[in-house]
């Protein structure tokens, strides 16, 4: 992967989101589930820990077995989620407050990833990372479909971590909408870099 000039933007934070209960799997957790020979968690835990491309990793998680895989990981910070049942925004509030304490840079970023993507490679996330521009936010689009990682300007910490039961950070997205650069990956053959796996049908396609 090529990293040449990433500094130019600032550094990055990797905020790597594994609390969801996989309600449309059935109940079982998606992310520990075998595709293609090893647990989905896996394929967003190598691409990120390769290449230094980031500052930092946290990796927030409510479950033993998640945060074991991620232990096999140098590098790799694991916060314990206490409170799963909030939603998506209590992984992303843990991940920026323990990001803000760590973290000693005045122009950076978080990028957020939701550990359900193996198709997700280090040519798209080198994409997101080199747009990267203080004071914005990043997001990718395949084919005219929007979709993560996600990636905001240390600019918007205070109200990421502040979000309301029920808001995501699609609501700072679309709160900022003059903020908001658009990335789009290169069309392929086979499955998006974007696609994320939902249910048991979707891994089985």
């Amino acid at each position: 992967m090529e990293t040449s000039g990433l500094q130019a933007g600032g550094p990055v934070t990797a905020i790597l989101m594994a609390s969801g209960f996989s309600k449309r799997f059935g109940g079982a957790n998606k992310l520990l589930y075998p595709f293609r020979g090893k647990a989905l968690v896996l394929y967003t835990l190598e691409l990120v820990s390769a290449g230094g491309l980031f500052e930092n990793i946290f990796f927030v998680t409510a479950f033993d077995a998640a945060a074991a895989l991620a232990a096999r990981f140098k590098g790799i910070t694991i916060i314990r989620n206490a409170n799963p049942e909030r939603g998506q925004r209590e992984s992303i509030r843990l991940g920026v407050e323990a990001a803000e304490k760590t973290v000693d840079f005045e122009d950076g970023h978080y990028i957020f990833f939701p550990c359900d993507q193996p198709f997700l490679d280090g040519e798209s996330l080198q994409l997101i990372l080199n747009a990267r521009r203080r004071s914005h936010i990043v997001q990718p689009f395949y084919r005219g479909e929007k979709g993560s990682p996600v990636l905001f300007s240390r600019t918007f910490g205070a109200e990421l971590a502040a979000l309301a039961p029920g808001e995501h950070g699609r609501d700072i997205i679309k709160k900022y909408p003059d903020k908001l650069i658009r990335v789009d990956t290169p069309p392929r053959e086979g499955p998006s870099p974007l696609t994320d796996i939902d249910d048991p049908e979707m891994l089985a396609r």
